[in-house]
């Protein structure tokens, strides 16, 4: 592999290096040091490192040949770096001999032979990891210390320049010259790999693929990028510069974070890419086949992979801001913010598409109105079970529909009636606030999130905005242990009745409030004379100033009434006499039936969407919805409707439509179709 003069280049849109000493450098350095022992009794089996894949990278008579890795960067750039700290101990010693040359040359070309300076290295890697590839192999790391390096790449290095160090230590200085050569000789001549040459027209992306699965696995988005990238590249387009322009920002560390997606966390380049495919193909894209997705919409065509980077990078730092609630408008980052009570990512693709597509007024209505669906939804306990299904839904209404979006989510999410489905009432609301232990049946923070926006709207807009230092817990005004200090009616009928009434009321809204966490533990099941004073004496919330002389479960009631007031008032629902709803109940099967627009028998759709471009000139653009409105003699009886259209234009599965003479396209957000 390393012992001619040859460049094994890292394709630049293949992932940085990752290996690690846990699972990579410490299982190799002990594999190495038993095929050392196993020589030393005269046992020269060599130790196998596994499979690479190269392909021939074409190059001007005369010049270095040159490979690319398709398959095995990270275990051939690991065993440049164990060479290169082998080479350095002899380096360090002051040993110039014929093993310690042997393995310089294992690492670096004859210099007579290069004419230009990075051609020295047998081993280029990904730009992400040069400067630090560079810094070990011209020495510059010899003496570095791992607590003042960055980057796997010179960690790896000077774990290998340790580990041999150590190993050293054991041996003995007088035999240091020997054992270091014998070592050589083990690396030189005792590690075997089996490469797989591919020439110029075999297919890499396909063996890529295949042996994926070896070493650490790659992630979804690194896949999507060396089938995006290597699609460009064989047609020939600027890789160099739409990896600078489109791809590099995705490599920044925001990106590598991990994301809670359920009880799962997951990197957020994959996160972000399941929610862009699912903008991308208006379909539901589970996490496991994100890279099948991205390839079937490729399909090897050059021109929808660059346009699919294009998008990547756009939708990229939309979902950022979104995330980040930097979005320049202070009710909309508190619309995002107020979203996260329903903890559902389901809801992002959505968020994207919106972002991306509406704006003003109009993209605030949306987005406000989902605020108040989902939220109304966690207040009443609904399920959130069909949301999937039914974001999915709204979103390819979005993409098929040319009127105002802010009225589109409206209209749409006040349709839905069945019950998995329904945008709770006013009434919903009020019974769920006044009457739900929801101490009990939501989450802490989700309870304390929304005691603090009721806070602020019983603020109201006259009153300084509250900044809270240090955190807070939510409080039974009337503590769950009570009978000390809120003694029972003397009647026993009364008694019995009071008792009850407090059991239903006291893990609701009406009961509970916020405090400071040092607060909350002080005041316990303390006496409410007690409670109120310290509370008054340490609280600035709005609603903790209100609190009565007296406490019991009359004012536990009017307090829920107080509360239920405000969370309609904070999250408005639109009023009931909606435009009739385009879905039928439940059907046996418990999934909504969606009405057909249009009568008669299914025609043929492509025929109709061929005869409503007749006529138009060359470059005419029709949303889906002014393509179902049209007539046609495909459609006698009506036309079809926007989703038959819309899937015949688009289809599920993200190949490329066949309609003739025309082609899918989206303008401002809203899909239809462009006359060729």
């Amino acid at each position: 592999m390393f012992g001619r003069d040859v460049r094994l280049v890292v394709p630049l849109f293949q992932r940085a290096y990752v290996w690690n000493e846990e699972k990579q450098w410490a299982p190799l350095w002990q594999d190495v040091l038993a095929t050392y022992e196993r020589s030393a009794d005269d046992d020269p089996a060599a130790h196998f490192l596994g499979a690479v894949v190269l392909q021939l990278r074409p190059g001007a008579l005369g010049a270095i040949e040159q490979r690319e890795i398709i398959d095995g960067q990270q275990r051939l750039t690991t065993l440049q770096l164990l060479i290169a700290a082998v080479s350095d101990a002899f380096t360090r010693r002051g040993l110039d001999t014929k093993a310690s040359r042997r393995l310089r040359r294992l690492i670096a070309n004859d210099p007579d032979a290069v004419d230009d300076e990075a051609d020295i290295h047998k081993l280029w890697p990904t730009n992400r990891d040069r400067s630090g590839y560079v810094e070990v192999m011209d020495g510059r790391l010899l003496e570095a210390n791992v607590g003042e390096v960055e980057g796997q790449i010179r960690r790896g290095y000077l774990w290998f320049r340790d580990a041999v160090d150590a190993w050293l230590v054991d041996v003995g200085e007088d035999d240091h010259e020997v054992a270091l050569s014998r070592l050589a000789e083990v690396i030189s001549d005792l590690l075997e790999l089996v490469v797989i040459d591919l020439g110029e027209q075999d297919d890499a992306q396909m063996i890529f693929e295949t042996l994926n699965a070896r070493g650490t696995p790659l992630r979804a988005s690194d896949l999507i990028k060396n089938l995006i990238f290597r699609t460009l590249q064989d047609s020939g387009r600027p890789v160099d510069r739409l990896y600078e322009k489109y791809w590099k920002p995705l490599e920044d560390p925001y990106w590598e974070q991990g994301d809670r997606i359920g009880r799962l966390v997951r990197e957020r380049l994959d996160v972000f890419m399941g929610h862009f495919l699912v903008v991308l193909l208006n379909a539901e894209v589970q996490s496991h086949s994100l890279f099948d997705a991205a390839r079937r919409y490729v399909s090897g065509d050059a021109h929808r992979a660059e346009s699919l980077l294009i998008e990547i990078d756009r939708y990229a730092a939309i979902f950022r801001s979104v995330q980040d609630r930097q979005v320049g408008d202070d009710t909309l980052a508190t619309g995002l913010e107020r979203l996260a009570i329903a903890d559902t990512q389901t809801l992002q693709p959505l968020l994207l598409w919106l972002f991306a597509h509406a704006e003003g007024d109009d993209r605030r209505q949306a987005v406000l109105a989902l605020e108040s669906y989902v939220v109304r939804r966690v207040m009443c306990r609904m399920t959130p079970k069909n949301y999937n299904r039914m974001f999915l839904e709204l979103l390819r209404r979005l993409s098929e529909d040319d009127a105002p979006v802010g009225k589109v989510v409206e209209e749409f999410l006040a349709a839905q009636r069945a019950e998995s489905a329904v945008w709770p009432t006013d009434a919903d609301v009020r019974r769920a606030v006044t009457t739900f232990p929801l101490y009990r049946l939501l989450r802490r923070d989700q309870v304390q999130r929304i005691l603090r926006i009721l806070d602020a709207e019983a603020a109201g807009p006259k009153s300084e905005r509250l900044v809270v230092q240090g955190s807070l817990s939510v409080e039974h005004l009337m503590p769950q242990s009570w009978r000390e200090h809120w003694p029972l009616p003397l009647d026993e009928n009364a008694a019995a009745r009071e008792e009850e009434t407090r059991a239903e009321l006291l893990h609701t809204f009406g009961n509970l409030t916020v405090l400071t966490s040092a607060l909350n533990s002080s005041l316990s099941n303390g006496s409410w004379s007690t409670k109120r004073h310290e509370i008054l004496r340490h609280s600035a919330l709005h609603l903790n100033r209100e609190l009565p002389g007296d406490w019991g479960t009359a004012r536990i009631v009017e307090r829920g009434e107080r509360l239920a007031d405000l969370a309609v008032r904070v999250w408005p629902r639109p009023a009931s006499d909606q435009p009739e709803s385009s879905w039928l109940p439940e059907g046996p099967d418990g999934e909504e039936k969606p009405l057909r627009r249009g009568g008669g028998p299914r025609g043929d759709i492509a025929a109709h969407i061929v005869e409503v471009f007749a006529g138009l000139p060359a470059g005419s653009f029709m949303t889906i919805s002014q393509i179902s409105k049209c007539s046609s003699a495909a459609y006698p009886d009506g036309p079809p409707s926007q989703g038959a259209i819309s899937a015949r234009l688009f289809p599920r599965d993200g190949r490329p439509s066949t309609v003739p003479g025309v082609r899918p396209d989206t303008e401002r957000g809203v899909r239809g179709a462009r006359r060729l």
